[in-house]
């Protein structure tokens, strides 16, 4: 059995807690927003010190499709984890600065609160998996585990130069476990397990019927692109909204009856999103349990947009030459992208909509990691431990994501936010009590992996 001591390390957390908080402050003061090459190049260099101020090694690599990954380790024991992580923020709508409590990027602390854009997503969980390491050797030990890091900034959602990346980075990437980028605790206190994500197949179909756009005096005679774009949008799902392309879901992969018990613990607020949404019940009359499986579960089609014709508000009298749509298919573990991709094609070509070009703007395959892996087990006690509170495990997710790229080794998602963190709109925050928790967490699973190794 490897020889360490673990209270020394869990100490070190509280002894440096304020210099983790301060160094995590500094970090969202950076304003890591896509379109803002400068300060994406700006975080990526405030990373890389990081690492190297805590004895790793860290090298900035410009990729194309990407903003620069951090490639880091922190070396160890024999055991090795990779921490995958982004460090753009801004993934939502973010809403008017000015409902703000604080600025966005002041990084100001209220009533034991961080607020601050991208703490929750993904700043905290990063600097979290840093902070762990970083409190073994402050402990005078050196970690249990080698600690990897890959660290990315995206250009676009979908990171579309991640899967390049990665299989030229193999060799710096290969781990025996992985703790993916983010998840929270709900209301309860209780940490969420997320183990896979949802894949997609983001498209683009435009309908051209004439080389030039015309007077509607030629309807009789002409055809309108969107009248054409809109039939065959039509037919690509059923009155409820479900797909209606043949096959779409054949190789969709089923629950086990063990997944599906995980999932109908899972919380989920229906009367909140009902409210939300301004509706009065979901699809199909689902239950708030039903829902809770359906999300995760269920592959989906959502016409996102359609452009085409003369929208200005006035007379016009025209037959649109173009038009076109955007639409989103979220795939669940077993769907492939390119025979999704296939079968909507083949789909519109047998409704005699052969003329409608496909265009693929984004995609990613869907993972799931076993819930049943020791790796699992493992990151489950530690949190028990950690939160003195029973974790969720969530096999599938209705998030989207990348993990696919990584496949081949278990993946939890693990993270240091709650549901109510505000991602998705002003005010943005994490509880530094549940940031140390989460540095706790990671320390503790470093022992654990070095014990059962």
């Amino acid at each position: 059995m490897p020889a360490f001591d673990l209270d020394a390390a869990l100490a070190a957390v509280d002894e440096h807690f304020d210099t983790f908080v301060t160094e995590l402050q500094q970090l969202c003061r950076i304003r890591s927003r896509r379109q803002e090459p400068e300060q994406m190049a700006a975080t990526a260099e405030f990373l890389k010190d990081a690492v190297e101020r805590r004895g790793g090694t860290a090298d900035i690599i410009a990729w194309e499709h990407s903003h620069p990954y951090v490639l880091a380790e922190i070396g160890g024991g024999a055991p090795r984890l990779l921490h995958f992580n982004h460090y753009d923020v801004e993934v939502e709508p973010t809403g008017d600065d000015a409902d703000w409590i604080s600025p966005p990027y002041a990084a100001e602390i209220h009533d034991g609160r961080l607020y601050a854009r991208g703490v929750a997503d993904d700043k905290g969980a990063l600097m979290s998996r840093v902070h762990a390491a970083a409190a073994w050797r402050l402990s005078g030990q050196q970690p249990p585990v080698t600690s990897r890091y890959i660290m990315e900034g995206k250009q676009r959602l979908h990171s579309p130069g991640l899967g390049s990346f990665v299989a030229a980075h193999a060799d710096r990437l290969t781990a025996d476990a992985a703790l993916w980028e983010n998840s929270w605790c709900d209301g309860a206190g209780r940490p969420l397990l997320k183990l896979g994500e949802k894949g997609i197949l983001y498209l683009r179909l435009v309908s051209t019927t004439l080389t030039r756009e015309l007077t509607s005096q030629n309807t009789a005679l002409l055809p309108s692109a969107t009248t054409r774009l809109t039939a065959a949008l039509a037919t690509l799902a059923h009155p409820d909204g479900t797909p209606a392309v043949k096959g779409f879901a054949d190789d969709a992969r089923v629950p086990t009856d063990a997944e599906r018990a995980l999932l109908e613990r899972m919380p989920f607020d229906g009367a909140f999103l009902k409210h939300r949404a301004g509706v009065a019940a979901f699809k199909g009359g689902l239950s708030d349990t039903e829902a809770a499986v359906a999300i995760r579960t269920v592959p989906t089609l959502t016409v996102t947009g359609i452009q085409g014709g003369d929208n200005t508000d006035d007379i016009t009298l025209g037959i649109p030459a173009t038009a076109s749509a955007k639409v989103e298919i979220r795939l669940v573990p077993g769907q492939d992208p390119e025979r999704v991709l296939t079968a909507v094609r083949s789909h519109l070509a047998d409704g005699g909509f052969g003329d409608i070009a496909v265009e693929v703007l984004a995609t990613s395959r869907s993972h799931i990691t076993d819930h049943t892996d020791p790796f699992v087990a493992l990151v489950a006690e530690t949190a028990r431990v950690a939160y003195d509170a029973e974790p969720l495990i969530e096999p599938y997710t209705q998030w989207i994501g990348n993990q696919g790229v990584l496949a081949g080794m278990p993946i939890v998602g693990v993270g240091v936010s709650r549901a109510d963190a505000g991602i998705d709109g002003p005010n943005e925050h994490i509880r530094l009590e549940d940031y140390r928790m989460g540095i706790k967490h990671i320390v503790r699973i470093m022992a654990a992996m070095a014990v059962t190794a």
